[in-house]
């Protein structure tokens, strides 16, 4: 029988694993960072997750424990609460952390805001690097902040973790060198750049993209986004919030050929432009042998849906054309070069967002709350 001691061992190594995968991968260059990966126990703030089918797997349950830790310690990200069925919350995936740790740009004594407490592992890898009364963290739900604190201090870590909305920030600790969402964004509350320290920047998920966001005044600021993708669960506001959208009915009316191939829905640069122009759409895929799609279900929460079938047709149904306006979009990203996110910004002033391609006056998109 293995003793704890033995467990903890092995755990070690598999995060010295994890952390030269993330090297190997270009996704951790940093050797603070690195460090931080080696020692902070990511199976503390993780004691179980719930895969695929929703089944909880779990380090306290002998059948499902070396599943738990081997997967605990892979690059993938972790389903970790659930809402009525929902996933509501989760551990990031690995890579993804990586590379937002390093894109903060931290030096020693700053101070950092995390919107998105989920399991703490996040805040035990700041709390790594700056020390705990440089980090605060901040959800909605107890049910969430209140294992957060103890996998925190089971790491040896005791950063400030606040419940409540993450969209006012923590005003009693501010200013922050550093505000970081590892949810996603709508928006960016006009809280969180006043809370910004001069100098300081808000790094987040808009969209499925990250910006990164200089504070330019008051009230103001504006920003750049990163190259690649970043799929986040949105911020959650109140405790019923965060859920996707029910599926409406299919839609039962004849279908009619598009100019939008299913290939193109798996286009990850496409898919940042799709959650800017349409925002909050949820997705269903068919997929071939080789993983790409071949038809798709997406709907919006006012009830719009669209449905693309293998021979090429769509169908659509609800208050709008939803199908219509992916479309439309389709031919802005055709027509302008098939951008990835690291050609857009973000300009925020006191009474408007917008994300802009290329220039500031360019092609843009307002952001709505």
């Amino acid at each position: 029988m293995s003793t704890e001691t033995d467990r903890d061992q092995e755990a070690a190594q598999l995060r010295a694993k994890l952390a030269q995968t993330l090297v190997d991968a270009g996704d951790l260059t940093d050797p603070a960072w690195r460090d931080a990966f080696e020692k902070i126990p990511r199976d503390k703030c993780v004691p179980y997750f719930y895969d695929h089918t929703g089944r909880k797997i779990t380090g306290d349950d002998p059948e499902t424990r070396e599943q738990w830790l081997t997967t605990v310690h892979e690059n993938r990200p972790l389903v970790t609460h659930r809402t009525d069925g929902a996933a509501t919350s989760s551990s990031s995936q690995p890579s993804i952390m990586a590379t937002m740790l390093e894109a903060l740009q931290v030096k020693d004594g700053m101070r950092v805001l995390e919107l998105g407490a989920g399991t703490g592992y996040n805040a035990a890898l700041l709390a790594h690097r700056l020390g705990d009364d440089n980090v605060v963290t901040i959800d909605v739900s107890p049910d969430i902040t209140g294992p957060a604190r103890e996998r925190l201090a089971a790491t040896g870590h005791h950063p400030l973790v606040v419940t409540g909305d993450g969209s006012f920030g923590w005003p009693d600790k501010a200013p922050y060198d550093r505000i970081m969402a590892t949810c996603q964004l709508r928006t960016i509350p006009p809280a969180l750049v006043r809370q910004l320290a001069e100098g300081g920047f808000i790094l987040a998920p808009l969209g499925n993209a990250l910006a990164r966001i200089h504070r330019t005044g008051e009230r103001t600021a504006e920003g750049a986004f990163l190259p690649g993708g970043a799929f986040f669960m949105p911020l959650r506001r109140g405790l019923g919030d965060g859920q996707p959208a029910r599926r409406p009915a299919l839609p039962d009316a004849v279908g009619r050929p598009t100019r939008l191939p299913a290939a193109a829905i798996a286009n990850n640069d496409f898919r940042f432009l799709l959650s800017i122009a349409v925002p909050d759409l949820t997705w269903q895929y068919d997929l071939a042998d080789d993983r790409k799609p071949t038809g798709a279900r997406v709907w919006t929460p006012d009830g719009s849906i669209a449905s693309l079938t293998a021979d090429g047709t769509v169908t659509e149904a609800g208050p709008r054309y939803l199908w219509a306006a992916l479309e439309k979009e389709y031919e802005t990203f055709l027509t302008t070069g098939e951008p990835g996110p690291d050609r857009y910004g973000v300009t925020i002033n006191e009474d408007t967002q917008r994300i802009w391609l290329d220039t500031a006056d360019g092609r843009g998109w307002s952001l709505t709350p």
